[in-house]
């Protein structure tokens, strides 16, 4: 039986590799797009394995990175099953009217339109293959104000309007499009000095791990999931549903 093909941006590092190490533990030959640094990438190797783990190095917000890495892809596996877009950074948290506009260009290119061109590209894989799903990671930050910047805001709300309008496009082909939007996930994205505040706010009083975000994402592209389609599934721990009380004293 030919193992399934997972591509997972960002998968060297974060929820990520965790994704990545998921999918390999499930039995898929899954390849990694990523920028990040010769250690962060040797270090993911060395906790996944190479066997059924690969790195191409790839910049989603460059349009011919994107291109290039799918085209390799299918060159080495002929097939893509799963894309799981879960790359992304955070601008830098200041007030819209101090904001650098090439932070948040940047912002919105990697997180929102990173995520597009990967799409477009595996897209065309899976309409002629048929099948697949597609993941993207949007946040709690895409349907309510939180502390972040305006630019994290806009690029997630982006993701979950795009992940809507996507599925509705390609469902007819027999391709799933679904967003998992985590709440705070214990990466090193998260400042410190929001780790504990964050914690009060889950009902678990403590912040998501990358291995059950990881679970989240692993789940939606099961055949029992089927019925889940163009859907923002809240992986918040509560967050969203309950604005943020947690186990806040009253």
């Amino acid at each position: 039986m030919t193992k399934q093909v997972a591509v997972i941006t960002g998968g060297t590092s974060g929820i990520g590799l965790a994704t990545a190490q998921k999918f390999v533990q499930e039995g898929y030959e899954v390849v990694a797009a990523s920028v990040d640094a010769a250690d962060k990438v040797a270090a993911a190797k060395q906790q996944i394995g190479t066997e059924h783990f690969s790195v191409l190095t790839c910049n989603v917000a460059d349009r011919d990175a994107v291109q290039q890495t799918i085209a390799a892809v299918m060159e080495q596996y002929g097939r893509i099953d799963v894309l799981a877009n879960v790359a992304g950074i955070l601008a830098k948290e200041v007030d819209l009217t101090d904001a650098d506009l090439d932070n948040v260009e940047q912002t919105i290119q990697i997180n929102l339109l990173g995520s597009i061109y990967m799409a477009k590209a595996v897209a065309k894989v899976m309409k002629q293959q048929g099948n697949g799903t597609i993941i993207n990671v949007g946040s709690i930050d895409g349907v309510m104000a939180n502390h972040e910047s305006i630019a994290y805001h806009a690029s997630k709300g982006g993701i979950h309007m795009f992940t809507k309008a996507l599925a509705r496009e390609l469902s007819p082909f027999g391709i799933r499009v679904v967003c998992v939007a985590p709440g705070w996930v214990d990466t090193g994205m998260v400042p410190d000095k929001a780790r504990a505040y964050g914690s009060k706010l889950l009902m678990k009083g403590r912040l998501i791990t990358t291995d059950e975000l990881a679970g989240a994402i692993w789940l939606m592209t099961l055949p029992e999931a089927a019925a889940i389609n163009g859907s923002v599934v809240m992986a918040d721990d509560g967050y969203a549903e309950f604005k943020g009380m947690g186990i806040l004293d009253l």
